[in-house]
């Protein structure tokens, strides 16, 4: 039987553990999954700004552009230029695997995945590009994701705007993947956080691959698998896997901003397996919209 080294991807909504999963992935002994890519749609769509990439120049400038990107600079994901040459790529899918597989390869691993939650919306540029790969589309309550979101820099304050683009993200994620149903697996970060060695077996099953007790000390080397630069924003996803974080909406989220989360996106969270607060709308509630509607948000 020929082994399996198709690639792999982790999407989903911003916050909701893709990091995590990420750390725990690489500590297999198969699996190297570097930092985020999040280049790979945008290439794609340019590929013909740089005619046949049979063609040596053609090909170096390529992977030039592909190496200064902010996220490859963040990452190193090219760290040996001429090592990804070496393997003579002659199109966009055999130099991204290129540049993936010295990746691995540095790392004494055989098999890669790219960890980009953003691909969550474009997981048919990918499926083009790679017609045999996977996806674990990780799910996250909605309202513990705004919450995150919140509390971050670059995150927005505005509720129906997070309900909205989470919403929009699951629900795409299970579309797409209900047409490829055996290259298409969702997990749960509440189950992944709560019962680890059950969640990452049926991942390693859906991988074809063997499950490993290692990838529970993910946390252990967590620190030094990320950019210096993105540690402020995960200092929860190099940590072992804390149950406090599942369903903290309940604490921490004002019964305004469940009502105006559920009105938008209640559907969706039932639809993933999530209970509603069904507190009827208030004045607060119903202000706010008018708010967010005012300013152009909703």
């Amino acid at each position: 039987m020929a082994e399996n080294r198709d690639p792999f991807f982790v999407v989903g909504s911003q916050r909701s553990g893709t990091t995590m999963l990420r750390l725990m992935l690489n500590q297999h002994s198969r699996f190297n999954v570097p930092f985020e890519t999040a280049f790979i749609p945008d290439f794609h769509q340019r590929i013909g700004e740089f005619g046949d990439l049979a063609n040596r120049d053609n090909l170096e400038r390529l992977l030039d552009e592909i190496a200064n990107t902010p996220f490859a600079v963040k990452g190193n994901l090219v760290p040996d230029r001429d090592a990804v040459l070496r393997r003579n790529p002659n199109s966009y899918k055999t130099l991204l695997e290129a540049i993936f597989g010295v990746l691995a390869e540095q790392r004494g691993k055989v098999r890669w995945g790219d960890k980009t939650p953003s691909y969550i919306e474009h997981m048919d540029v990918l499926w083009s590009v790679f017609p045999n790969c996977k996806f674990i589309h990780l799910i996250r309550d909605g309202r513990d994701v705004a919450l995150s979101l919140r509390g971050i820099s670059w995150g927005s304050q505005d509720m129906t705007k997070l309900a909205r683009d989470w919403r929009w993200k699951v629900m795409l994620g299970r579309k797409m993947g209900a047409m490829i149903p055996q290259h298409y697996l969702e997990v749960h970060y509440e189950t992944l956080v709560s019962q680890p060695v059950e969640t990452l077996r049926r991942i390693c099953d859906f991988l074809g691959e063997p499950f490993e007790f290692g990838m529970l000390r993910y946390h252990e080397s967590g620190a030094a698998e990320m950019p210096a630069a993105s540690m402020q924003w995960h200092t929860s996803s190099v940590s072992a896997p804390d149950p406090r974080k599942v369903q903290s909406w309940r604490q921490k989220m004002t019964s305004t901003d469940r009502i105006v989360y559920e009105e938008i996106a209640g559907d969706a969270l039932q639809m993933f397996g999530y209970e509603l607060s069904q507190l009827k709308p208030t004045l607060g509630s119903r202000i706010q919209f008018a708010r967010y509607a005012l300013l152009g948000h909703a």
